[in-house]
């Protein structure tokens, strides 16, 4: 119904589901395109919204369903085709878009697809912001959406294209260069398939790909940030490579040193932070992390005259956090980083060449550079639950994690918490040494399952 308030559908990354159900239909789709137009006409009457997708053979006609949607509120929009996510919100903001709108379901598979939505200063909206586009959301009568027949095409602009790679070489520089460096590319079949591979080439470095071949159903299939396997393989077998995967809207990156090692997300923030400390850049000498991230990380910023903020899980919360205490990295331990000096939301390929730039001025191998950081060892268990009651009432729970927090004291920690999508409880154990760990596991394991778990 028109003027319904509240997040029925927006999650923590926009709106995700199966496409050809609600809300992954074209007619869902046109309707919320509506009422995006209409929350953004608001500020801009006559304004106009960005439209990119990633490589899912859904994309064009949910992509045609969102047009018409937004054009029936009386603003224009504009297509720019496969390309990142990150990318699309740069180029908005250069372009003057009142709004961004991506069609990504992200790392999930191709049957799925999603819609996020950013602002015109190229920032994800939050809660009340959707909440609002749900105020305006119509079920009832969803706008005409005109018929088409589509091919596929998974290009992007190339006006688009030449705006991101050029705001991504002004970043760092004209004198910017990675040559001598080899770099495999994982793309995940996703929307880096093209670009990431192209404006790695034109800074010099000698560039070979897999999971670049998409066909509308392939997105993430084995491939990419969330299967990085191959491309450890594959980086074993040469000399002095190093890989880089992107989920299917690129947003996130996994690197791989040149042992064949999987580098993650704590460490990339940590090689980045601890660079732009080193050199005088780190805004307010603090990064910005979720709950998730490994004490290590800590360690080894405050040791260097730093500090770490903690926020919940959610690229969104790291991205409010900074922008409250003017902060200029952060990020996940997914991969998920944040650089708000240089761009209004998170980009894989502006992550990996803040490393890659790293390497090149330091002339040391990535290998050598992710060992700066001890990683302390996790755990992160994930428990099927009956039902969700704050674990805080639960007596027996509520001990045990206390009596753990006391046993590992400041060399460790406890995390529990539900998901948000699914009935599981996540149990995350980090400690020092890998029997604390294990010891804490094994007491707490059995009292999640007798008092939350399933029956």
């Amino acid at each position: 119904m028109a003027g319904k308030v509240g997040r029925r559908w927006f999650g923590t990354d926009g709106i995700r589901g199966r496409v050809g159900k609600e809300p992954m239909t074209p007619e869902f789709v046109a309707a919320l395109g509506q009422a995006a137009g209409r929350f953004f006409s608001k500020k801009h009457p006559r304004g106009k919204i960005l439209i990119a997708r990633d490589t899912r053979e859904s994309g064009r006609i949910l992509e045609a369903a969102l047009i018409s949607g937004i054009r029936s509120a009386g603003l224009e929009a504009e297509s720019v085709g496969v390309i990142p996510s990150g990318a699309a919100a740069m180029v908005g903001l250069q372009k003057g878009a009142c709004g961004v709108a991506v069609l990504s379901a992200s790392h999930n598979p191709a049957t799925d697809n999603g819609i996020k939505f950013f602002g015109p200063d190229g920032g994800k909206l939050g809660d009340l912001e959707e909440e609002a586009i749900e105020g305006f959301l119509n079920l009832e009568k969803p706008p005409v959406i005109e018929e088409k027949k589509f091919a596929k095409d998974f290009s992007c602009e190339p006006d688009a294209f030449d705006l991101y790679r050029k705001r991504l070489e002004g970043i760092f520089g004209k004198d910017f260069s990675l040559k001598g460096l080899k770099i495999l590319v994982d793309a995940a079949n996703g929307a880096a398939w093209f670009t990431t591979p192209e404006i790695l080439r034109r800074l010099g470095a000698e560039v070979e790909v897999i999971g670049a071949e998409p066909n509308g159903a392939n997105i993430n299939e084995g491939c990419g940030s969330e299967h990085p396997e191959k491309l450890m393989e594959a980086v074993r077998k040469r000399s002095g490579w190093i890989g880089l995967a992107h989920d299917g809207d690129a947003d996130r990156l996994v690197l791989v040193d040149e042992d064949g090692g999987k580098v993650d997300g704590d460490e990339v923030i940590a090689m980045a932070a601890m660079d732009a400390l080193e050199r005088g850049k780190l805004s307010g000498k603090t990064v910005v992390v979720t709950v998730m991230s490994n004490l290590g990380l800590d360690e080894m910023v405050t040791a260097r005259g730093g500090k770490v903020v903690r926020t919940a899980v959610g690229d969104r919360y790291v991205a409010e956090a900074m922008r409250k205490g003017g902060f200029g990295v952060g990020g996940e331990q997914s991969g998920h980083l944040l650089f708000l000096e240089d761009s209004p939301a998170g980009d894989g390929l502006l992550s990996a060449l803040k490393i890659l730039d790293l390497v090149a001025r330091k002339k040391r191998r990535l290998a050598e550079l992710r060992k700066e950081m001890r990683k302390y060892p996790q755990q992160l268990t994930n428990l099927k639950v009956r039902h969700k009651p704050a674990w805080e009432t639960v007596g027996p729970v509520a001990r045990g994690v206390r009596e753990a927090e006391d046993f590992l004291g400041k060399k460790g920690r406890v995390l529990l918490r539900y998901s948000g999508t699914e009935n599981l409880v996540r149990l995350l154990v980090e400690a020092d040494e890998i029997d604390k760990l294990q010891k804490v596991q094994e007491k707490l394991v059995p009292i999640l399952k007798e008092h939350l778990g399933e029956k």
